[in-house]
């Protein structure tokens, strides 16, 4: 689980992730032609850490001038911490990612919260386990009808965080 944690929490494994799920499979190139902004060694690299963690897998490949081309695809996972520690070391481990995420927005002498639309919502809403499966869904079928849209060169990259916890005061 460890290294599945590494991978889902690395900001260029987690593009490269987000491109394979829109495009359901994917060779290094198509990758390399998405503009990643990234050497392509650490393609590579990030590529085979997903492989060996096992959040990719190898879903076909071919001969392209006598070197073999691997086509990528998302392995359909779900993490589920085994015990309470590995729970809150999973959750732990994603608002870090946030919070460094936002440290080096802000560090940035160009940050403009108004500009890239900047915000963070919490709503507290009593809702039943039936309404909020019924919620979650609406909320990923609009996520997936924009993750699936064609990207123009005017697109900006956006990370959108959805959180769910249980409201109220608990007893220790």
């Amino acid at each position: 689980m460890e290294k599945l944690l590494k991978v889902l929490t690395d900001p260029v494994s987690n593009r490269i992730l987000q491109m394979i799920k829109v495009r359901g499979k994917m060779t290094i190139s198509d990758i390399m032609s998405e503009n990643v902004q990234v050497p392509r060694a650490t393609v590579y690299r990030k590529i085979e850490k997903m492989l060996d963690a096992g959040a990719i897998y190898i879903a076909d490949s071919h001969k392209v001038r006598g070197q073999t081309e691997n086509f990528y695809a998302i392995k359909e996972m779900y993490i589920v911490p085994k015990t309470d520690k590995d729970s809150r070391a999973v959750v732990t481990i994603s608002l870090m990612q946030i919070v460094n995420q936002y440290e080096r927005y802000f560090r940035n002498e160009n940050a403009d919260v108004n500009r890239d639309k900047l915000f963070l919502l919490n709503y507290a809403i009593p809702l039943t386990d039936d309404d909020f499966t019924s919620m979650t869904k609406e909320i990923f079928q609009i996520v997936e009808k924009y993750q699936n849209k064609e990207t123009t060169s005017d697109a900006k990259l956006r990370s959108l965080y959805f959180l769910s916890a249980p409201g109220g005061e608990y007893n220790e």
